[in-house]
């Protein structure tokens, strides 16, 4: 099974806290992993080095982001497995062409492309509209949305919606592992809405999403999130498109319309 340690290692602590997070037994995970608990407790006490198939099993198991198993994989002295290959790099091409495809299709409503840290790095014509700021290059979400400011003020449910954006940012932090960058989007957040109460959304409301006041009139959408169900490299995996819908007639006419 490998050289022994008298200590856990980062490789280890990194396995051990996953475990727990999954909410999983030694003997769980093993069984998932198809490993005996005797090499899992090694592993994460560091009584062995683990080789790659046992941190790619344990990481597979798991349900580890890949950026984080590229991570465990280098604690554990391995190089790492997955890529992240630039969008502009020739060898995602057909991937970055679907998503374009799909921000096209979605036409006339808006569709944004976002990052693993709530940036905003393409849109379709629509959605360009509705948040000009895209003219300069990349966004981010939670200083264009949750700063004071123009798009603040068109929310008219913004409480509601700001504390649920807030939600899913905590989720992520706890979901993706170690990652101070996005812990320090979070603690931004947060920070903005010091001063605004936790308002509850319409019990009518199955979804929380922004309802926008726009020269007078209000207009309801329902956003939806499309993503690579499968990839295997690092930016793909963490890219996703929100896609925005209209709620109700009125929302359908303004859109048809066209923005701005």
């Amino acid at each position: 099974m490998g050289s022994t340690h008298a200590a856990p290692t980062a490789c280890g602590r990194r396995l051990r806290h996953w475990r727990q997070h999954r909410g999983l037994s030694q003997l769980e995970l093993a069984v998932r992993a198809d490993l005996s608990q005797r090499h899992v407790s090694f592993i994460e006490t560091g009584r062995t080095r683990p080789r790659r198939a046992a941190v790619m099993r344990l990481a597979e198991a798991l349900d580890i982001p890949l950026r984080e198993r590229n991570v465990i994989l280098e604690f554990a002295g391995l190089s790492p497995c997955y890529p992240e290959i630039l969008l502009s790099s020739a060898a995602v091409a057909s991937f970055c062409d679907a998503v374009g495809r799909l921000l096209h299709t979605h036409e006339p409503y808006p569709a944004y492309v976002l990052d693993r840290w709530w940036r905003i790095v393409d849109a379709n014509a629509a959605g360009r509209a509705m948040l000009p700021a895209l003219a300069s290059g990349t966004v981010d979400v939670v200083d264009a949305f949750l700063a004071p400011g123009s798009v603040r003020e068109v929310i008219e449910n913004f409480a509601a919606v700001a504390w649920t954006l807030v939600s899913r940012l905590r989720r992520e932090v706890d979901e993706l592992g170690a990652d101070e960058r996005l812990q320090s989007l979070l603690e931004r957040a947060e920070r903005y809405l010091r001063d605004v109460p936790r308002t509850e959304q319409s019990a009518n409301d199955l979804v929380v999403c922004p309802h926008l006041r726009i020269d007078g009139e209000t207009i309801r959408t329902i956003s939806m999130v499309a993503r690579f169900g499968t990839a295997r490299e690092i930016t793909l995996d963490e890219l996703r498109v929100e896609l925005v819908y209209p709620a109700d007639d009125a929302a359908e006419a303004f859109f048809r319309r066209g923005i701005g």
